[in-house]
């Protein structure tokens, strides 16, 4: 009888996470639209951008919503909060070191920590993906969408 009322919880918890999840999406949407202009297919305006991402984070709450719960261990224990803690504290630490450290020494970073301390993969994979993806992901934005980026120290 107590596991279905704390099952009961979870699935409740779950319903209104994606409720605050989709009414903080229909928010950005309408403001978006009203605040900014659409532009065309060829040429999108400043509010495109973010109706894309907003109607994105709609559609992802709804699958959530209409999914079922997991009956795994508890999501919100301490191992899950802990969890939560280190990965928050590493991106006030970037957004910190992103203009002294520049995009990709910072990047890189980043994903070493998420990937060696956090997720606890082999140095082989996290030395691999981190420097690929912080190194082509700057290539990509710096050179082909031409996204200025901040460079750090060695002109990394």
């Amino acid at each position: 009888m107590s596991e279905v009322r704390a099952n009961d919880g979870r699935v409740r918890g779950q319903r209104l996470g994606a409720l605050a999840l989709m009414a903080v999406a229909v928010v950005f949407i309408w403001r978006s639209v009203a605040d900014l202009p659409l532009g065309t297919i060829d040429n999108p305006g400043p509010a495109a951008m973010p109706i894309l991402i907003a109607a994105l984070l709609a559609l992802f709450a709804l699958w959530n919503l209409t999914g079922r719960v997991d009956r795994g261990d508890d999501p919100a224990g301490p191992g899950a909060i802990g969890h939560a803690v280190r990965v928050i504290a590493a991106i006030v630490v970037a957004a910190l070191a992103l203009g002294p450290l520049g995009y990709r020494l910072t990047t890189l970073s980043l994903l070493v920590f998420f990937l060696g301390a956090v997720e606890r993969k082999s140095i082989v994979t996290v030395l691999a993906v981190s420097f690929a993806l912080s190194f082509g992901s700057h290539a990509l934005l710096q050179y082909v969408l031409k996204v200025p980026l901040p460079s750090g120290p060695w002109g990394l």
